[in-house]
């Protein structure tokens, strides 16, 4: 006689890293960002959701979508996010493939004004991150903001040592992930129609990466013309 028995998570997974670094980065949106502004935003790799909670719970006003390729982290997001009428459905989605061929169509393509990657880009293959860029010049409005968090390499170095040793155990742990180096992503970003815009220093030598998509008429398109408060302007 075989018996299947089922588990139902009762609480959603917490991630320790992510509680202690989103009061830090949403410190940093909130310079960008009203909390009223009825902005939509898209997130990718959003994780357990705990910071689709943290940041959706401040800007009250936004359409907030959260996406995720692990599927057994979307119920975690929806636990998260439950008594939030302005997050979406959590979509499961693999950002190294064109959003043409994914199994959903996001409701605001072309039109978000915001994108979120946080903790993505270096434990991730690097289609991960081309497709990033990629997807999200189609997905961004003219003079949309995209929002990258992680530990990077600048102009070729890791620093300090304990970033060192991040990337090599990254490496060690799988070959195609690792820091990349902001010239890198700065290179990919413009050649999916963004410039990188500022790079904000954060606690535990991660920092916070802005780009903006650009119109087709380049910096001269006045929708494009952003204030950007802080952090320093590349």
């Amino acid at each position: 006689l075989l018996i299947t028995i089922k588990f139902e998570m009762t609480e959603p997974r917490c991630y320790p890293s992510a509680t202690r670094n989103e009061k830090p980065i949403l410190e940093v949106l909130k310079q960008f960002l009203g909390s009223t502004d009825k902005i939509k935003v898209f997130e990718v790799a959003a994780g357990t959701g705990q910071h689709t909670k943290a940041f959706s719970s401040y800007f009250t006003c936004a359409k907030w979508e959260p996406t995720e390729l692990d599927e057994t982290l979307l119920e975690d997001i929806k636990m998260h996010c439950k008594n939030l009428k302005n997050v979406l459905t959590p979509q499961k989605v693999d950002i190294s493939v064109d959003l043409e061929d994914w199994s959903y169509i996001p409701q605001y393509t072309g039109k978000y004004d915001v994108g979120l990657c946080i903790n993505m880009i270096h434990i991730s293959p690097i289609e991960c991150t081309i497709g990033l860029f990629r997807n999200m010049a189609k997905l961004l409005v003219y003079g949309g903001l995209l929002f990258t968090y992680g530990p990077y390499a600048v102009d070729g170095m890791i620093s300090p040592q304990s970033n060192v040793d991040f990337h090599n155990s990254l490496k060690a742990q799988n070959p195609s992930w690792g820091l990349r180096d902001i010239n890198y992503l700065k290179k990919v970003s413009k050649e999916n129609g963004l410039k990188l815009e500022m790079v904000i220093d954060m606690p535990a030598n991660n920092k916070t990466l802005v780009f903006r998509r650009l119109p087709p008429g380049g910096e001269s398109d006045q929708h494009a013309q952003l204030l950007l408060k802080a952090g320093e302007r590349y």
